[in-house]
């Protein structure tokens, strides 16, 4: 019997920790397919294939090509991102996180691909990008100019960060030596390149001020950066999707940002990621308040310790 008790109190409280809270005011659409959390800051993050709930009277997607798997415990490290940015800086990233799963809808296709011709898709498609434009129209708004995230999970071998950038790692290779270039325009940092004033390309993919530079600092191994600028011969990478190319796109001029494919260990899992969370609030804030043109609130600390 104690053995019992003692069992069931681990399992309690193994299941307590690794539940995370989503943050405060968020709002659903009616049926609950999508949920959109505001926030106080220049940075939107969406989550379109963190859904666990899938929906028994929807045809699973089955259109050629289409991918069907969840990036587990995304949803969980966007909501512990928020918490860590709120904790340590007073502050809150925008939040649109669709709640069905890969099966019925793909949140980072365009429509027809993404809902495989089902009608009954196509609004909660729509729902979910309809948030992602309020979230980054009130953010440019407020702010000048605006960060935007679209976050994933990967199960490569590799574990580290993923960058997306829309620059294939068949380019990156070539570009970060210098034999082959790239037009900025075209990637997903075009729209803060198109500014005299932020330096050039190289600086924000391999150079010391970097995203991926600082969080490999942080003890979390990215690609690209200054430690790791390009995937070897037959490492996988993802550089980005219909999301991100969207949303950094000439439509959306104030704009920019990256795709992030995360690793699950020590980011992803439940003992990982309230760690990863307060690193990643560090760096990222840091990281905007590099450029004085974008109206980043002032901090509650300092910094985090």
């Amino acid at each position: 019997m104690k053995v019992r008790i003692t069992l069931c109190m681990v399992f309690y409280v193994q299941v307590v920790l690794a539940q995370t809270n989503p943050p405060p005011d968020g709002k659903q659409d009616a049926a609950g397919h999508t949920s959109y959390y505001p926030g106080n800051m220049p940075l939107v993050i969406s989550v379109p294939h963190g859904g666990t709930w899938n929906l028994t009277d929807i045809k699973d997607r089955d259109c050629e090509g289409a991918v069907t798997v969840t990036d587990r415990d995304t949803k969980e490290l966007a909501f512990e991102i928020s918490d860590a940015l709120s904790k340590y800086h007073g502050m809150r990233p925008y939040l649109i996180v669709c709640n069905i799963t890969r099966k019925d809808v793909d949140q980072n296709r365009e429509i027809n691909e993404g809902t495989c011709g089902n009608p009954e898709m196509a609004i909660p498609w729509q729902t979910f990008h309809e948030y992602i434009d309020t979230a980054l129209a009130e953010a440019v708004r407020r702010f000048g100019y605006c960060l935007y995230i679209d976050l994933h999970g990967h199960g490569h071998p590799e574990q580290r960060l993923e960058l997306g950038y829309l620059i294939s790692d068949k380019k990156l290779m070539p570009f970060y030596e210098q034999t082959e270039m790239v037009t900025e325009r075209n990637t997903s940092l075009g729209n803060l390149l198109q500014r005299k004033d932020v330096g050039s390309l190289r600086d924000w993919l391999f150079g010391e001020r970097s995203f991926g530079t600082l969080m490999a600092a942080k003890g979390y191994p990215s690609v690209p950066s200054q430690q790791d600028p390009y995937p070897k011969e037959g490492e996988k990478y993802f550089n980005g999707g219909y999301n991100t190319k969207r949303y950094t796109g000439v439509n959306y001029p104030n704009v920019f940002g990256w795709q992030i494919e995360s690793n699950y260990q020590r980011v992803r899992d439940p003992k990982g990621r309230p760690a990863f969370a307060i690193a990643f609030s560090e760096v990222i804030t840091s990281f905007i308040r590099q450029f004085p043109f974008v109206k980043m609130p002032t901090s509650v600390a300092d910094g985090v310790r």
